[in-house]
């Protein structure tokens, strides 16, 4: 294999990322862990900076010189009593100290992704694949008649058709109808929209309705409806300007996922493993 067909291999190009980074954090720390001998503790002026700056974030104001002594102390207690909890063992098997370390390399996976930006052609082929997506829902401007099943009784169907056909001759659809707390109707709005307030059965009859034309009577879990569709508006396609900002994020988010799966992959490779059955399993 040519070199540099080797060095455009994206799995490697993952681990040294992965490395340079991991290498920048053991260098650089985050002001807290630095690499000192095994009974020796200094307190660098670079971690009592950060320190300061961390205190003045919080209170609005730089310490004085008893707090700022009281902070280098208080650090300095942390490293003994952390110390001491490794001489001791008492980070082998706790629960809350392993998903903190693994949490710390999803970290350095994320920052893998999170600095470079995608492509237009990246998020066109990521747009593809999620049409769906980004489409914009057909939305549907309507009004109805409602009447209420609890009130009519066995006269229901027989009243929604008499009504019908008078709001069909141009009747006033205000002079019809039951007391309700639903809408006399909705503007340009998504079927989706239509289900969360009328239900299901109501939306999947409307998405099928006429326009212009007095039809019923419609079923929904709140008895039944007569419905004038007055205006549709076709579903929308997004295009890669008018999504631009959610499909970056997405994409983001889904390369970060990839970066983790396929980092997650390579470590399976690299152990061997063995899940034992667990209680009460049978072969």
């Amino acid at each position: 294999m040519k070199l540099s067909a080797t060095l455009s291999n994206p799995l490697l190009q993952f681990f040294v990322a992965g490395a340079l980074i991991f290498a920048l954090y053991a260098w650089q720390g985050d002001a807290t862990e630095q690499v000192s001998p095994e009974n020796e503790i200094v307190i660098t002026q670079a971690e009592q900076r950060n320190l300061v700056s961390l205190f003045e974030k919080t209170w609005r104001r730089l310490p004085t010189e008893d707090e700022r002594k009281g902070l280098v102390e208080e650090r300095l207690q942390q490293e003994l009593l952390y110390r001491e909890a490794l001489a001791l063992g008492l980070d082998k098997d706790d629960v809350v100290i392993r998903r903190r370390l693994a949490q710390k390399i999803e970290f350095i996976v994320d920052d893998m992704t999170a600095g470079r930006s995608p492509t237009d052609e990246e998020l066109g082929a990521f747009l593809k694949q999620n049409e769906e997506r980004y489409a914009t829902e057909p939305k549907v401007s309507f009004r109805q008649v409602y009447l209420s099943a609890e009130r009519r009784g066995p006269a229901l169907i027989e009243d929604a058709n008499r009504m019908l056909r008078e709001l069909q001759t141009g009747a006033d659809p205000l002079s019809f109808g039951d007391p309700t707390v639903l809408p006399q109707g909705m503007r340009a709005s998504a079927l989706s929209s239509v289900e969360r307030v009328f239900g299901k059965e109501f939306s999947a009859a409307l998405a099928d309705a006429p326009t212009g034309s007095w039809v019923g009577p419609v079923q929904s879990t709140f008895g039944a409806h007569l419905v004038l569709v007055l205006e549709r508006q076709a579903g929308q396609t997004a295009t890669l300007d008018t999504a631009r900002a959610q499909l970056e994020r997405d994409w983001r988010e889904a390369e970060r996922q990839r970066s983790k799966d396929a980092y997650i992959k390579t470590l399976k490779d690299k152990y061997s493993i063995s899940i034992e059955p667990g209680p009460g399993a049978t072969e």
